[in-house]
């Protein structure tokens, strides 16, 4: 008999319960992480790179790294923030050495071998983390529930993890508009004649499909070059440049009235 679990399509990143693994690979890039970021402080630096790189050195998961980083610093907007015995301020958020330390503790929870470099900089957290029965203890991110955070957040590791789905899920939502601004300029535009023809958008002038109110702005000269689609929205911005260019017309045509007339 089929197992139930393989009727559904697992998520490959995610444990048989669901949780997220601390140790792993990355499934978002750099830019992509960075502009996450972006979107909630513009006063982030570009560290995810960073991330990306000494996540794999301990084999921790980089992007869920910095999305704790994210989760402890709301949004890099707390000057002061990680649990009481290892706070971080932003500046060493982003520094190399701080965020080699926050991935020697991970790892330290995650597995009971030894840190894979010589350097060792947190040598007090891990021994606490080790005194505490934590040492590779803590296989998913939702397990740092009260190590990690205080005691009563019993929910610190699955904020983690939402923001973690939320950026990949994003990710993804960017790579399918950069797919379709790529192929945009190459799409098939259907005309009013009923045809298709391989258009180029931008470069196609309507002007010559188009209705007798489109020629009389044309023979204005109030059109652009080449002329929008007819059933293109016109936006304030480009209503107000349209205003102005007859404004100056009208008082251009005024002032050669004047000249005739003297």
């Amino acid at each position: 008999m089929e197992k139930v679990e393989s009727v559904f399509r697992k998520h490959p990143e995610l444990e048989p319960t669901g949780k997220l693994s601390l140790l792993g690979k990355a499934s978002c890039s750099a830019e992509m992480m960075d502009a996450y970021l972006r979107r909630r402080s513009l006063n982030a630096p570009p560290i995810a790179d960073m991330y990306l790189r000494l996540g794999e050195r301990y084999g921790i998961r980089g992007d869920a790294a910095f999305c704790q980083m994210i989760s402890d610093t709301r949004g890099w907007t707390l000057e002061i923030s990680g649990p009481s015995w290892f706070p971080r301020t932003l500046a060493q958020w982003s520094e190399e050495t701080s965020v080699e330390a926050h991935m020697q503790i991970l790892y330290s929870f995650a597995t009971e071998y030894p840190l894979p470099m010589e350097e060792n900089a947190v040598q007090r957290q891990i021994t606490l983390i080790g005194q505490s029965g934590w040492r590779g203890r803590v296989h998913c991110w939702e397990d740092l529930n009260g190590k990690w955070s205080d005691p009563g957040n019993h929910r610190y590791g699955q904020g983690i993890s939402a923001v973690w789905r939320s950026m990949l899920e994003w990710t993804r939502r960017g790579d399918v508009d950069r797919d379709r601004e790529r192929d945009q300029p190459q799409r098939q535009i259907r005309l009013r004649s009923g045809t298709l023809k391989e258009r180029t958008i931008g470069s196609v002038d309507w002007s010559s499909f188009s209705s007798e109110q489109m020629r009389w702005l044309q023979e204005q000269r109030l059109l652009p070059t080449p002329a929008p689609h007819p059933d293109r929205k016109v936006t304030w911005a480009e209503l107000a440049a349209l205003l102005q260019h007859w404004e100056k017309r009208s008082s251009t045509a005024t002032i050669e009235e004047e000249k005739v007339s003297s």
